[in-house]
């Protein structure tokens, strides 16, 4: 059994076991929580600050916007190009647009002259069909994944998670990276929204020291009803 020394700072126990908790397993628990008051409130609080604290990078959230969108690196563009590379339906619909725009189809790996279809109306019409077939839906995970943005959108995977089981969640931060802790059934839990760990080592280690320690909580209390 693996011990966690976090498990004093919440229950006030000596030790517990503790275990991953996979989002992507569970998501049918917490789906029909994400438009839920409490927890929308956490998520648009966590990336207005974000969007206030990199301005520079990103447009202002306003309440409905994606939060994969505001990854700064090209995580979300490589996946989905990647996707679309391989869609057989792309590649016809892409050799068929150059050779209606240009005929000859031993030119077909020109590369001037994929420069200059790149920049066709008709391109740039299929390649956002393709996009959007690939892109994050509204109430999927990865709708969620903000890549980088670990100290902000898992704070509402803790609301999230909170809500949806009825328990209190804490957030773990430290300056590499912010997961969700929770204690249910006398077991430690650690969730993140962006990445499955291979196991708790791996995410202790990358975690590193530890800085910060908060509760962020939307469960209901019925001790004192």
């Amino acid at each position: 059994m693996t011990t966690v020394t976090l498990a004093s700072q919440i229950e006030g126990k000596m030790e517990l076991q503790e275990k991953l908790y996979s989002v992507r397993d569970n998501w049918h628990l917490l789906k029909p929580y994400l438009n839920d008051e409490d927890v929308q409130a956490v998520l648009n609080s966590a990336m207005t600050e974000y969007s206030v604290q990199y301005s520079y990078r990103c447009e202002m959230w306003t309440p409905g916007n994606a939060p994969w969108e505001y990854t700064h690196t090209d995580y979300w563009d490589m996946k989905i190009m990647d996707a679309m590379e391989d869609d057989e339906g792309f590649q016809k619909e892409q050799k068929e647009l150059y050779q209606k725009l240009y005929g000859d189809e031993d030119e077909y790996d020109e590369v001037d002259f994929w420069y200059e279809l790149n920049g066709t109306e008709e391109y740039q019409l299929l390649e956002r069909k393709y996009w959007d077939k690939y892109a994050p839906k509204e109430g999927t995970m990865e709708w969620y994944q903000f890549i980088h943005g670990c100290h902000w959108i898992n704070q509402f995977t803790a609301a999230l998670i909170s809500k949806a089981l009825n328990v209190e969640v804490n957030v773990w931060n430290t300056d590499t990276h912010t997961v969700a802790v929770f204690v249910k059934d006398d077991i430690v839990y650690h969730a993140d929204i962006l990445q499955e760990w291979d196991g708790l080592q791996e995410l202790y280690d990358f975690m590193g020291e530890e800085v910060d320690y908060y509760s962020i909580n939307t469960f209901i209390d019925d001790s004192n009803l």
